[in-house]
């Protein structure tokens, strides 16, 4: 895959965030880092920059130094994940619960001595997900065992990393790529290493779908170019459309939602987030972000609309709130649209 392929293996080929390595290049250069957390959108490079810093600290021992552990699978899986999950087989226990389980083996796995370095690196994706209790015994295993191992947190959402573990790290933002023009550079590079022609609009329509997540762009272009006949590798408009429909399922199914509930079918509204919810297992989280985003390119934000959509954005912020200690994500998210309905009727179909 293209997405690991070009994964950068240095700091330097970090695209984007010169700031970030500026900042890392002298801990680099003394073998030492402190410990992180790297926040940002989605698609930024900040797990890239964990594989890079492993592989300039590790060199040839770059596997045996860092374990990653993706937190949504293990909060999505509990045990199920612990027990099929060879480097965490040794600590698995039938008796014990998952989040027992969890502490035990990153206390044993901190605590163990580094190959070859002064210290190993545990690096936690997505580490807003990690529940509360668990947060608060990794600060107390950061402080234990700092002569041993580094922690290395990354998150879209700081503020669900609990304060005692921020203010042991150091923070670092990760911007759009999009804003910056790196994401533009980094598909026109690819696509040059692969000897493809993107076309102008064929790449304006890749950073729509996109929305600066590299990996989701990169995966766009090697679906598009994998499709196209040898003799015309040309990635124009229509091809990157071709493939993201495809590959942007949940957006499609947002837009289908807003439009019923834009033209008042509340019955077909209903019958349709049902299907959605129960028979295809979307969550009410996902299709919120996916509802912000419809709404966001469909209203084409201009200043005499502003305060409208900050009027949609209420509705979504009182329908997140509600999800986080809901057991039935429908209702909110059928309220939520109910009520954008009444404030924007037919205006934007």
């Amino acid at each position: 895959m293209w997405t690991e392929e070009y994964r950068p293996k240095r700091l330097d080929e970090l695209v984007g965030h010169d700031e970030v390595v500026k900042r890392l290049r002298g801990f680099v250069k003394e073998k030492t880092i402190p410990n992180l957390v790297l926040w940002g959108p989605k698609g930024t490079g900040k797990t890239s920059l964990a594989y890079a810093l492993a592989n300039e600290l590790y060199g040839e021992f770059y596997d045996e130094n860092i374990m990653h552990i993706e937190t949504a699978d293990f909060v999505a899986q509990g045990k199920k994940w612990l027990k099929e999950n060879k480097r965490f087989k040794f600590f698995y226990n039938e008796q014990k619960s998952a989040l027992v389980i969890f502490k035990e083996m990153i206390r044993e796995y901190a605590a163990l001595s580094p190959i070859n370095a002064s210290f190993k690196l545990l690096f936690f994706s997505n580490a807003d997900l990690l529940p509360i209790n668990a947060q608060q015994a990794l600060r107390r295993i950061m402080e234990r065992s700092n002569k041993t191992c580094r922690f290395i947190f990354s998150t879209t959402k700081p503020a669900g990393i609990i304060p005692a573990i921020r203010s042991r790290c150091l923070n670092l933002h990760f911007g759009s790529l999009d804003k910056s023009g790196a994401l533009e550079r980094l598909i026109r590079s690819i696509a040059d290493e692969e000897e493809i022609t993107i076309t102008d609009r064929g790449l304006k329509t890749l950073r729509d779908y996109a929305r600066g997540d590299a990996g989701a762009a990169i995966t766009i272009l090697e679906a598009a170019a994998s499709a196209a006949s040898s003799s015309a590798l040309t990635i124009n408009e229509q091809r990157i459309e071709d493939v993201a429909q495809n590959a942007f399922f949940q957006r499609q199914k947002a837009e289908e939602l807003i439009d019923l509930a834009f033209r008042g079918r509340h019955k077909d509204l209903r019958a349709r987030l049902e299907f959605l919810m129960r028979e295809e297992r979307i969550g009410g989280k996902e299709l919120l972000v996916e509802i912000h985003e419809v709404l966001r390119r469909k209203m084409q934000i201009t200043k005499d609309e502003s305060s409208l959509f900050a009027r949609l954005v209420v509705y979504e912020g009182e329908a997140d709130l509600n999800l986080c200690t809901s057991f039935n994500s429908m209702i909110h998210v059928e309220e939520m649209l109910t009520k954008m309905s009444k404030v924007v009727g037919h205006r934007f179909l």
